[in-house]
């Protein structure tokens, strides 16, 4: 498993398109991503949670990319890309100068940028690092936060609700579920749930697993009372929003 995996991440591009297709992409290879469109939109999410790298783009509306890096260079430790069209010399020796981990220039391949998260997330790691050293869960805060979480039961093939209430799973059932929970809050893509089913892409029914989750919902509904967290993204797949965790 690529040493990301375990970063959060957020992307601060102004470009919408590049911004969606960069989170998505991070999510599929199993990286926490969230996107904003600019400076303040950055600011707002870090106070709603714990980030350990950035990735930031130079040209954005508002306060710029050099003025966002400086800032937080000053402030956090947290690992900061610089991710822009600008490519000159000068451009890139003041990112670094500025305190940036790295600056690549637009276009960047996605397996590029991942090689470089987990090189971040090794420095991260390290005495001193903050972000996935910091944020490692203790024992008993880990156990406290499972039993407020939906529990897919890998041994007797159930879901458990966080009121404890069990409910039993068809092998379809449970094979939707189990592709989803182990990515718990990350988008699933559709052809991750098509190879789960041993199908093929390119002729496999995916109305089939519509059915099932239109079963399984009605059945989590009726059995406990509360809609099971499964939210459904246009155009690429799924992923199941609520807290959960395998046993």
């Amino acid at each position: 498993m690529n040493s990301a995996t375990h970063l959060n991440v957020i992307i601060v591009e102004d470009d919408l398109d590049l911004r969606e297709e960069t989170v998505l992409g991070l999510r599929s290879l199993g990286i926490a991503a969230t996107g904003v469109g600019d400076a303040a939109g950055l600011y707002r999410e870090m106070v709603l949670q714990k980030f350990d790298v950035v990735i930031l783009d130079v040209g954005l509306p508002g306060e710029d990319g050099f003025s966002v890096l400086r800032h937080l260079r000053q402030s956090s430790k947290m690992g900061i890309v610089m991710l822009s069209a600008r490519g000159t010399l000068e451009d890139r020796v003041q990112g670094l100068n500025d305190g940036a981990d790295a600056y690549m220039v637009k276009p960047v391949d996605l397996k590029e940028l991942v090689s470089v998260l987990g090189s971040l997330s090794r420095r991260l790691e390290q005495p001193g690092g903050e972000g996935v050293a910091a944020a490692a869960a203790q024992p008993a805060a880990q156990a406290s936060a499972d039993k407020l979480s939906w529990r897919l039961n890998k041994s007797f093939w159930t879901l458990e609700s966080p009121q404890n209430i069990t409910i039993p799973l068809t092998p379809k059932e449970y094979t939707f579920l189990n592709r989803l929970v182990e990515r718990c809050g990350e988008p699933v893509p559709r052809a991750h749930i098509i190879h789960a089913f041993g199908g093929d892409i390119n002729d496999f029914d995916f109305h089939r697993v519509e059915v099932i989750i239109s079963r399984l919902r009605r059945k989590a509904l009726a059995t406990t009372g509360t809609p099971l967290p499964i939210k459904a993204i246009p155009g690429f797949g799924f992923t199941f929003t609520g807290a959960c965790v395998i046993t």
